[in-house]
């Protein structure tokens, strides 16, 4: 089901990112001064404001209400768009750039796949929960098997569980249906790898402090869900607050979308590896983390 929902999501992506519209559609409500509608740009006039759901569909990347007189944006997209967008409106500019409001293919692919991948990681996490539910694990540790040999072998397992399949879909689409993925088969590698190994390292740190797998991966599975959202996995979320914005910034899966628009962008550089270096860094925290909670549960 996992694999299904996986691989839903990506033909989703690729469909989405086939289809996106070339310009940017701004709802305006009430009497603007001009029509400032250039080949980035077109102006939709409406008479009520739409739903915010519109701008979650992303059916408008925008909406300005003029009725007070000095126009009110309204987005979901960064604040670097709302900037370019309030310069167009006031006449300085008459470019929004179009990196500000579209996703590269390969963001999409990756923002819509991330949830999915690590809620994987913690569905498969049963083995875990499984050997402390049976008592397997008291067993396993009166064996005089170290804790970090242990859960290397669960890293490793579930590592190998999640990767290998999802991998071989994209060889697949990419050798066999020839589809335009928007990166090598190399970058995926390295960001499905990552992906997979905080969606491990988290599964296993959660499960660590639950009795119950059940109970394990519901809680798990609702902190990836409203963590996955906030990070902007399936459309840009900004409320221009640097409160907000800096919380955020410290999620691994928005350190994931980034790592991707850079690669997606050529830049692997100084910073796509101190993203990395992060990722891997959090990882290795969880894991300490989950280690440290199975050897107070189970020997002191």
């Amino acid at each position: 089901m996992s694999l299904l929902l996986i691989f839903a999501a990506l033909v989703l992506a690729l469909f989405l990112s086939n289809h996106t519209q070339n310009t940017t559609m701004i709802a305006v409500i009430g009497p603007a001064p001009s029509d400032r509608q250039n080949a980035n740009l077109k102006i939709i006039r409406l008479t009520a404001k739409p739903a915010k759901s519109q701008l979650a569909l992303d059916n408008y990347a925008a909406v300005v209400d003029f009725t007070a007189g000095a126009p009110r944006i309204t987005t979901l997209k960064n604040t670097d768009f709302k900037n370019q967008l309030a310069a167009v409106l006031a006449g300085k500019s008459a470019h929004v750039a179009k990196s500000a409001v579209q996703k590269s293919k390969a963001q999409q692919i990756i923002g819509f796949i991330l949830m999915f991948l690590l809620m994987a990681g913690v569905t498969n996490a049963f083995i875990y929960t499984e050997d402390k539910e049976k008592h397997l694990m008291e067993r396993i540790i009166g064996s005089s098997v170290s804790q970090g040999k242990l859960f290397l072998s669960y890293v490793l397992f579930l590592m190998t569980l999640l990767f290998v399949p999802v991998w071989l879909i994209f060889i697949v689409l990419n050798k066999f249906f020839r589809v335009d993925l928007g990166l090598s088969l190399g970058y995926y590698a390295v960001l499905l790898g990552i992906i997979c190994l905080i969606g491990v390292s988290f599964a296993l740190c959660n499960a660590a402090f639950f009795k119950d797998g059940d109970q394990a991966s519901m809680i798990g599975s609702m902190i990836l869900v409203i963590t996955s959202l906030v990070s902007g996995s399936f459309f840009s979320l900004s409320t221009g607050h640097p409160m907000w914005s800096t919380l955020t910034n410290w999620l691994p899966q928005k350190q994931i979308l980034t790592l991707t628009e850079r690669l997606s962008l050529g830049q692997s550089d100084q910073k796509s590896w101190l993203i990395f270096g992060y990722l891997l860094l959090v990882s290795v925290l969880l894991l300490m983390i989950a280690v440290g909670k199975n050897r107070q549960t189970y020997l002191q």
